[in-house]
């Protein structure tokens, strides 16, 4: 899977592998009055819970900014 099909999924898994944290990008339709999609940005504890850290606009670079945010790198099916 390329990095354009991987940002092309609803639902997008990142880790930081200096820290082992993990990280999930979900999807949400835009419903709002400006109907922009855009992704939520939630941590996952070593327990499986989320902690919901923010959105990002689906703009097709959210590897790059989960790179540069959060130092993490996509987990990807080879």
């Amino acid at each position: 899977m390329d990095i354009q099909e991987f940002e092309s999924l609803a639902f997008q898994e990142y880790i930081d592998h200096e820290n082992g944290a993990r990280y999930v990008l979900d999807f949400i339709e835009g419903n709002d009055e400006d109907g922009q999609n855009f992704f939520t940005i939630k941590q996952l504890d070593e327990d499986g819970e989320e902690d919901f850290l923010g959105t990002t606009p689906d703009n097709g670079n959210n590897v790059a900014m989960m790179a540069w945010e959060y130092n993490a790198v996509p987990v990807r099916e080879v």
